[in-house]
């Protein structure tokens, strides 16, 4: 394993993951009569209409490339540094959610942005563990996490359900973030089991878990975005998942958390700054809206 490896592999895996966002953005983004709320259902109705564009099929594309690195990297190198790593997609992303037909990014939105990758890495850094922990799922606490983000992500869509305007957007990108982390775990396990050839990955039941959740997070992730503008889901999805991540390296790869009144008084800072910088820039994409 080589950690140098993991970090190059994760830079890249988050460049072509915010490429590719974009690009699914361009053909996922709301129309006058569309969107997400009180009223319409969350469906998969609601991204049917968006499968079949080019823009999308590009963008898949480049999100598979981007699959296949992440998968290197998670391989490389534990998941508590490959999962903040790709926060630094945010940079790439706000910008090119212009191009992809979303609201303009100023330079304010941009600082923002910077201050939640920078806290949010600080943070899960500061709480990294040192080790690489196990390979396998602890099934105990693994089907305890399940559980917990079934949850998470089930009152997530009922409570978007009742919501209006980019706060949709901001809570389907908080369940979209959830399903991710729990896709990284995965993906993660499934390729140390790939050591005595690939063929030998779909004799175990991770790889089939893996297909599903992670199209659980496509298909909310597709709906995110569709509920607004990419300003009000990107942040909570890249927010979310590293942070999800983490506790998954704690409770099932067994990685430890520092402790110590000096580490935890500095996470608890840095995860208020995430807090605040996240919520500055959904409120600024729901201005902005309103404005438009």
């Amino acid at each position: 394993m080589s950690t140098g490896a993991a970090v190059v592999g994760a830079l890249g895996a988050a460049a072509l993951f915010a490429g590719g966002t974009a690009l699914q953005y361009r053909a996922a983004r709301p129309v006058s009569t569309g969107g997400v709320g009180p009223g319409r259902p969350i469906a998969t109705a609601a991204v049917r209409q968006t499968v079949t564009s080019v823009s999308w099929l590009l963008g898949t594309l480049v999100l598979g490339i981007g699959i296949a690195l992440h998968a290197f990297a998670l391989h490389e190198g534990p998941i508590t540094v490959v999962q903040p790593l790709l926060i630094t997609g945010v940079l790439f992303a706000l910008p090119a959610s212009r191009y992809a037909g979303g609201p303009r990014v100023d330079w304010t939105d941009m600082r923002w942005a910077a201050l939640l990758v920078g806290a949010l890495a600080l943070f899960l850094f500061t709480a990294m563990p040192p080790g690489q922990g196990q390979s396998h799922i602890d099934t105990g606490p693994a089907l305890g996490g399940f559980a917990l983000a079934l949850t998470g992500i089930v009152t997530c869509l009922l409570v978007a359900k009742r919501c209006h305007g980019n706060v949709v957007a901001t809570v389907l990108g908080i369940a979209a973030g959830i399903a991710l982390a729990g896709s990284a775990a995965l993906l993660k396990v499934s390729t140390n089991l790939t050591s005595n050839g690939i063929w030998e990955l779909f004799g175990h039941w991770q790889i089939y878990a893996l297909a599903v959740v992670g199209a659980a997070g496509l298909l909310l992730s597709q709906v995110a975005y569709r509920a607004g503008p990419m300003t009000a889901s990107l942040p909570a999805i890249n927010s979310v998942n590293p942070v999800v991540s983490v506790l998954i390296g704690w409770a099932v790869f067994d990685e430890k958390f520092r402790t110590g009144l000096a580490p935890v008084g500095m996470e608890v800072l840095l995860l208020a700054v995430v807090v605040i910088a996240t919520t500055a820039l959904s409120r600024r994409s729901a201005l902005r809206s309103r404005r438009s």
